[in-house]
């Protein structure tokens, strides 16, 4: 027995998604003139930072790896750590492929050709209660999320994000110029 489907109709011209980045030159923080503390807001943990084998993580503590620069790129992001590493040269938060384990970020030498480097750091048109904006911050359709194992890099699917930000501005980067 031979069953055909009906034809699909489709419009002439695909919807517009409306998931465009923050606009850098309007906001210092996102044009990569200002170091941040990425603080999540679903959280009881405090901060994001880097532990010390350079996997990202969350801290209820000061740690000296807890603040970072969003240096525009395309209209992307990288996520740069605020102070240099041991080479002069800051390093970046990369999305690390665990096998069957969940994605995760570490940090990496800054390269803007890698898409695992590349961050989309959205406005979720919310504040927190000091009047922030809130973000939420993705890789390739991937959302940095809070998981059951700490911060990992998930798609949603149907899923609702779980997991948005807001940055604690820290003051002037002091990142040198490298371009």
């Amino acid at each position: 027995m031979q069953t055909s489907a009906a034809p699909v109709q489709t419009s002439a011209a695909p919807a517009k998604t409306s998931k465009s980045p923050a606009k850098a030159p309007s906001n210092p923080i996102l044009a990569g003139k200002r170091q941040v503390v990425i603080v999540p807001i679903e959280s009881f943990e405090g901060v994001v930072v880097l532990d010390d084998e350079g996997n990202l993580g969350l801290t209820d503590g000061d740690s000296d790896r807890s603040m970072f620069v969003f240096a525009p790129h395309d209209g992307k992001f990288q996520i740069k750590t605020a102070k240099v590493a041991r080479g002069g040269e800051p390093e970046c938060l990369g999305v690390k492929n665990n096998g069957s384990q969940s994605l995760t970020v570490a940090a990496v030498a800054c390269d803007t050709g890698k898409a695992d480097q590349l961050w989309d750091i959205a406005p979720t048109g919310k504040r927190d209660e000091d009047g922030d904006p809130i973000y939420s911050i993705a890789n390739q359709s991937a959302f940095l999320q809070i998981g059951r194992s700490g911060l990992i890099v998930e798609e949603l699917g149907d899923a609702p994000l779980l997991t948005t930000y807001t940055f604690a501005d820290n003051g002037k980067s002091t990142l040198p110029k490298l371009d």
